[in-house]
């Protein structure tokens, strides 16, 4: 199958590298594969860019030319969805391919109403399907072709297969397919990442509860999560979540359903406003302690992309927290496995920012650390020698990796999110 994707995101990139690993001929518009330290590759997703390109099956600088497109079979748009008129002119200068998919979250409705505007403009129109992709960060190929369901919104029996036939070589042991209208599955895919965001914020919520009360919040979630109609998926609190694509999802599906009701507020708006407040957590507790005396402090801060695994650092709660310590003239010192340069790049020009090497290196002479992304590497650290080398044994945990009586017995001064301690 010849496929045409449109994108230099993530999501474009592992469709690339799938695809092309079972033998489709993939063309990008892109000119090149992303560099090392890009946000856009993970380092599995990188080497099988690049045997792709090797052996033929990826190329890239596609141009928009009668040779170059009349034979595509599919075109796939992975780019975060514009407007109908921009993918209409895409498509006819394609040569109205026989199947166009879209894979990143739209306005509800668009797949059909783009389906009639195509078949206003030719004889043989293309199939429009909605294909999401739940492509996740930090586990990008695996999740793609180790999907547990594969959604597709798709009115054509024609288009399905095709669809089917793609997917086949991870499809192969249960058929994971699920089948409904374009505007079902429009809504199904901001619908699971809004349940998703609900769930974190519930946790928040009741880890302020627990740390008024005294109550450990992870009591709590093992006994919520033992029960099989809850379970333990994304029940977790922390200092906040992040992520472009999650956020984006939310952010549309809170405004269909602003459109739709009567009331100033639902739930999804108190959702983000619950996730947009904990991501002062931190600072407000390194506020507390230090009586609002914080210029010329040093923090050491650990884990800045917005989730382990990936160097994104899209949405991070790291970012609003390392703007609101400079503005009150912190000197920070940060420390992540692959987002450093996401983070420089971000901050460019700053001053009170810098990197190091190691979690070890950033603490030096800091007066509080604080944990923001959940990296393995910082579960297991000699705590006692780092505390040795700091001005203050503060730790402020956002991602509750540490036991709150264990760091009391090393003679830290320790605060997770509703832990029972307050700080």
């Amino acid at each position: 199958m010849k496929i045409l994707i449109l994108g230099e995101d993530l999501v474009a990139w592992t469709l690339a590298a799938a695809l092309g690993s079972t033998g489709c001929s993939v063309r990008m518009t892109v000119s090149e594969l992303p560099g090392a330290a890009s946000e856009e590759v993970e380092p599995d997703l990188s080497r099988l860019l690049d045997q792709q390109l090797e052996n033929g099956r990826l190329q890239l600088a596609f141009g928009f030319n009668k040779n170059d497109s009349s034979a595509l079979d599919l075109l796939i748009d992975a780019r975060d969805f514009s407007s109908q008129e921009e993918l209409l002119a895409v498509v006819q200068k394609t040569g109205f391919p026989r199947l166009v998919a879209l894979v990143q979250p739209v306005p509800l409705g668009t797949t059909d109403i783009l389906q009639e505007q195509l078949n206003g403009l030719s004889s043989q129109p293309p199939q429009v399907v909605f294909w999401p992709n739940f492509i996740q960060s930090g586990r990008a190929l695996e999740s793609f072709t180790r999907v547990e369901q594969l959604l597709l919104g798709s009115r054509d029996a024609w288009a399905t297969r095709q669809i089917k036939r793609l997917m086949q070589p991870f499809n192969r042991s249960l058929d994971r397919f699920r089948v409904m209208s374009p505007r079902e599955a429009e809504l199904t895919k901001v619908a699971i990442n809004g349940m998703l965001a609900t769930r974190v914020s519930f946790m928040n919520e009741l880890a302020q509860l627990a740390e008024r009360q005294g109550i450990d919040i992870e009591a709590v979630r093992q006994g919520m999560g033992a029960d099989s109609r809850i379970g333990f998926q994304y029940l977790y609190p922390g200092c906040g979540f992040g992520g472009e694509a999650f956020l984006q999802t939310l952010e549309q599906l809170n405004t269909e359903l602003s459109a739709s009701r009567t009331a100033d507020q639902g739930l999804l708006t108190s959702v983000q406003t619950i996730n947009n407040q904990q991501k002062d957590l931190l600072f407000q507790k390194l506020w507390r302690f230090y009586k609002a005396n914080l210029a010329g402090k040093k923090v050491a801060l650990w884990g800045c992309s917005f989730k382990p695994n990936t160097s994104s650092v899209s949405g991070s709660p790291a970012l609003h927290l390392i703007e609101a310590l400079l503005a009150h003239n912190v000197e920070v010192v940060a420390y992540d496995p692959r987002a450093l340069p996401a983070v420089q790049k971000h901050f460019a020009g700053e001053v009170g920012l810098s990197v190091a090497a190691s979690p070890e290196a950033a603490a030096v002479g800091a007066d509080a650390i604080l944990v923001v992304t959940e990296w393995k590497e910082f579960w297991n650290l000699d705590l006692a020698s780092i505390q040795s080398r700091m001005k203050k044994p503060l730790l402020l945990d956002g991602r509750n990796i540490y036991n709150p009586e264990e760091l009391a017995e090393q003679g830290w001064v320790y605060s997770g999110v509703g832990r029972g301690q307050v700080v």
